[in-house]
């Protein structure tokens, strides 16, 4: 049996691992758009700041395709022919599966119109989404550009722009919410958190939208929404993602934001989808989208092998989670987005600079935060992610005593 697994990434890389970690010895064919080995994004703020040094950007090692027996095919798939069970490359050529798995990723959205030489490109804007995207920021640091400005203040937005602030650079963020992190956090967690990134030398630009990039020889000003101009040598957006599908149009697949899949992570007929590109249930609302995590794309990974495998093992839902150690104090976030859902109730505490943050619906988690203890998360990961009453832990954790409550007959039972 032939494995056709498009995307080297977080969800195909675990696939592909998982298939021979269970005893698969077919042929496992790897379609990868970028020429380097398997790598981890969560790593890509450590590779920059090292200046490309940091060699533990390559997880799985570099000898990934030889250790796992895969073929490794670089270049993109253009389209997918489901019925005669074959894909097409970009150069024309095709390939034929048994079984495909769809792991493409996402790219960056960037809501930004561009007046630049190359008349309407994205090109001017540099990003985080992928190696390749790295190293052609890299490359500008290292002419020497000194100032840079950023746009989004979401979780991707603030790792850019405090890593190159640690580099040494002038940052600038342009964020058209009224805090940072709006997705993460509330307004009053996200203030403390602004002024740690103010005394860091962040220059914060809230309230405020960009619209147009522009320049006479190379990007060279930014326009806000009310006419102010902001200055910059590097323009990066940190504005979202979009899921990598455009080469699906006419498959047959569903497509909404995503790959539509079932419980099983089938797109099709002897077609899976996972990570970035796959629309999955949420475990807390309940609610269908793609979730951009790199847990839950190697989640994803793991379950698509094992029904390749011939199991049939539904996938639980996805569950958003993020954390932020470079304010100097944890931030982890987990749950609902801010503002997703309406919570019953909210449980507040703070206490010595730590903040800790709980939102509950129909007596569950639906959302926690903490900012600075960190103790206890472990156990709200797993209250939440079984979506167990919060009740018999309410206590403990208002006492911040959570860890004790593994000890309760409530969880040993």
């Amino acid at each position: 049996m032939r494995v056709l697994i498009a995307g080297a990434g977080p969800a195909g890389t675990a696939v592909a691992e998982s298939l021979r970690e269970m005893g698969f010895e077919g042929e496992i064919f790897m379609f990868t758009a970028e020429p380097f080995p398997p790598y981890s994004p969560p790593v890509l703020a450590e590779y920059l700041k090292t200046r490309g040094e940091s060699k533990t950007i390559f997880w799985k090692g570099e000898d990934f395709a030889e250790r796992v027996g895969a073929v490794f095919i670089y270049g993109k798939i253009s389209a997918l022919d489901m019925g005669n069970r074959r894909v097409f490359s970009e150069d024309g050529k095709e390939y034929e599966y048994d079984k495909l798995v769809i792991a493409t990723g996402a790219r960056m959205w960037i809501p930004v119109k561009c007046e630049c030489p190359e008349e309407g490109s994205k090109e001017k804007f540099y990003n985080f989404k992928s190696l390749t995207a790295v190293n052609k920021l890299m490359n500008e640091l290292k002419k020497g550009a000194e100032k840079a400005v950023v746009i989004g203040a979401g979780f991707i937005g603030m790792e850019i722009a405090l890593s190159l602030r640690e580099m040494g650079l002038r940052v600038t963020v342009v964020e058209m919410m009224n805090r940072i992190l709006p997705r993460m956090v509330n307004e009053t967690i996200a203030r403390p958190l602004e002024e740690e990134v103010r005394k860091r030398g962040i220059e914060l630009r809230l309230n405020s939208k960009a619209v147009l990039l522009r320049g006479r020889e190379t990007a060279e000003e930014l326009v806000l929404e009310n006419g102010e101009v902001i200055k910059g040598e590097l323009f990066i957006a940190a504005t979202g993602v979009k899921p990598n599908v455009d080469f699906l149009k006419d498959s047959g697949l569903t497509i909404g934001k995503g790959i539509k899949v079932n419980e099983y992570l089938e797109a099709g007929p002897d077609v899976y989808a996972g990570g970035d590109v796959a629309e999955v249930k949420d475990i807390v609302t309940g609610n269908v989208y793609p979730h951009a995590i790199y847990p839950e794309a190697v989640a994803q990974g793991k379950v698509i092998a094992a029904n390749l495998m011939g199991h049939r093992i539904p996938y639980p839902g996805g569950l958003n989670m993020n954390s932020l150690h470079h304010f100097g104090l944890p931030l982890i976030s987990e749950g609902a987005m801010e503002g997703e859902e309406e919570p019953d109730e909210e449980i507040f505490l703070e206490k010595g600079g730590n903040i800790k943050r709980l939102l509950l619906k129909d007596a569950k988690i639906l959302r926690f935060e903490l900012v600075g203890e960190k103790k206890g998360a472990g156990l709200l990961h797993w209250i939440t992610e079984r979506r167990l009453p919060f009740q018999p832990y309410r206590e403990a954790f208002i006492r911040g005593r959570l860890n004790t409550a593994f000890n309760m007959p409530f969880v040993s039972s």
